[in-house]
């Protein structure tokens, strides 16, 4: 079954472009490493990890776009899915300010939402542009739960939502026009993605640096 439209053939390099714009997700960590820094945001290892997976999901998909290797396919989803909890924690621990027991009642809710998703959706569409559908769930969440807290967070959130319907169809589109486009849609999808990673990333960096300063100057 082919799953790509650039990949036509089996073996290493079939996707030079959805490899090469794989390297977008590298650019999207070196610049939030650079936005830490100057931040000078150095201790918060959270914030630090969303950089570091950012990275991670370049390497999963560079790997897995070179190779076509069965299991790196894994390894890339797995790759997307820790950014996606590290994110979500790192929010609801960052803007809601959530601690226990709230924290625990914020997950559960959102692994029943997510849950009740995957079991209501078919399963020929769980390996599809479909099964993306529960991540811009959580960014509409986000933006909700931000607009009082921060509105510049909450316009960043909608950004990034924004980007990623438009990467959802470019992804989607991938297999349906490649009658016509012979290279297919799919490295859209990286640099979309790669983009509004870096978006949320930034966002929370400039969040959590405005909320330190106004508990300095409180201090003060």
């Amino acid at each position: 079954m082919r799953i790509y439209c650039e990949r036509d053939t089996l073996g290493w390099f079939a996707e030079p472009l959805n490899t090469v714009s794989g390297l977008a997700f590298f650019i999207s960590a070196w610049q939030a490493w650079r936005q830490l820094e100057r931040a000078r945001l150095r201790e918060q290892w959270d914030l630090h990890l969303l950089a570091w997976l950012i990275g991670l999901i370049g390497l999963a998909s560079v790997l897995w776009h070179a190779s076509g290797i069965g299991w790196l396919h894994w390894f890339d989803a797995a790759a997307v899915a820790a950014f996606v909890l590290v994110y979500w924690q790192v929010f609801l621990v960052r803007v809601s300010q959530l601690r226990w027991p709230g924290l625990l009642v914020g997950w559960l809710v959102t692994g029943a939402g997510v849950a009740l998703f995957y079991l209501l959706l078919p399963q020929i569409f769980l390996g599809s542009t479909l099964a993306y559908t529960p991540l811009l769930a959580l960014l509409l969440a986000g933006i909700v739960l931000s607009a009082r807290i921060d509105r510049r967070l909450a316009r960043d959130l909608l950004l990034a939502s924004g980007l990623f319907v438009l990467a959802m169809v470019v992804r989607a589109a991938d297999l349906l026009l490649c009658e016509w486009v012979i290279v297919g849609t799919h490295w859209l999808w990286h640099l979309l993605t790669a983009g509004l990673l870096f978006v949320l990333v930034d966002g929370m960096i400039r969040h959590v640096r405005l909320r330190e300063t106004r508990v300095g100057n409180d201090v003060a």
